[in-house]
């Protein structure tokens, strides 16, 4: 795992908001910069550990028949690898409720089969609000995944994120 910050990740995050131009404003007054990627790098990898926490979750949870709850860990799974390639990638990432939505829509352009993750995660987390909202008498029926689906497809995301961390920055996830 990287190195942590010397303060609490979300002091760091608070400290840095965009941890990519804080190091460039750093450098500009040649002040030493190589602990905030390294930083970064923590705040990465703690949430990529979050999305593999959930996705183990969500397939004890699918084992255990509880559906609702399964579709919902399994789309923070993905959301949660989702956010750590956003922050490490474009340096920033919102910390409030409207970052759900950048989960699919603001993935790195070359994040391998982007639009096809993203029109995944619209579904993943489609799925999640039913799963966490609703509670008509169609919503058993208005699902468009089986948890067992939801969980593969989060499965396959996280890797696909740990592949793409790994081989474009070096991160050993």
């Amino acid at each position: 795992m990287p190195k942590p910050p010397p303060v609490h990740e979300l002091e760091f995050l608070r400290i840095s908001a965009n941890h990519y131009e804080f190091t460039k404003k750093l450098t500009s007054l040649g002040v030493g910069s190589a602990s905030i990627g390294e930083f970064a790098r923590h705040v990465c990898a703690s949430w990529f550990q979050l999305a593999e926490l959930h996705l183990a979750e969500a397939q004890k949870l699918v084992q255990a028949g509880i559906p609702r709850a399964t579709l919902s860990r399994a789309y923070y799974a993905a959301y949660n690898g989702s956010k750590a390639t956003r922050y490490l990638v474009q340096g920033i990432v919102s910390l409030k409720g409207d970052d759900h939505g950048r989960a699919s829509t603001d993935l790195p352009d070359d994040f391998p089969d982007v639009a096809q993750w993203s029109q995944r995660m619209t579904v993943l987390y489609e799925n999640r609000l039913r799963a966490d909202y609703d509670n008509w008498q169609s919503t058993s029926t208005d699902f468009t995944l089986t948890p067992d689906a939801a969980v593969r497809l989060a499965q396959e995301f996280i890797d696909e994120v740990r592949v793409y961390l790994n081989t474009k920055y070096g991160m050993r996830l």
